[in-house]
């Protein structure tokens, strides 16, 4: 019985929590403890909810430094997808930088938006944050980025 109870209020904490935006993963452990004293389960929780709470920034932090340097010098440079992507369709698109992370629609434009580093601007420079390939009737109208 207390463990049935036990996940769905864990579930709503985490909601909470969520929702504030709370940094500091020893706090969220001690209001955990506070409320059902169960170390085991307050652990539990806190494994599953790390990367819940990281921010956008944190998550972007922790792929470069997975990022090798091979891996880091395979990058496409951004003037060449600018270059190469317009007029193109998804099906080339997709075997010249792979899936997209997002797909978002709007009027009669597609937004595919890749927010895992796939190019730079030079062979010494960081990857872009996110590329975004802007679809109107099924071909490349633009591609957008926002830098390093």
């Amino acid at each position: 019985m207390k463990q049935s109870l036990l996940i769905p209020i864990l579930l709503v904490s985490w909601q909470c929590a969520k929702t504030v935006q709370v940094k500091n993963q020893e706090n969220l452990f001690e209001n955990c403890m506070k409320t059902f004293q169960d170390e085991q389960k307050c652990k539990e929780f806190m494994s599953n909810s790390v990367k819940d709470i990281q921010t956008e920034e944190e998550r972007r932090a922790e792929e470069l430094a997975k990022l090798t340097e091979e891996q880091l010098a395979g990058l496409k440079l951004r003037k060449e997808i600018k270059d190469t992507l317009p007029g193109k369709n998804g099906i080339y698109v997709k075997e010249y930088i792979g899936e997209p992370d997002e797909i978002k629609r709007g009027g009669d434009r597609e937004y595919w938006i890749y927010k895992r580093p796939i190019s730079k601007f030079d062979g010494e420079s960081l990857p872009d944050k996110e590329i975004t390939v802007i679809f109107r009737r099924s071909f490349v109208e633009k591609v957008d980025y926002k830098k390093p």
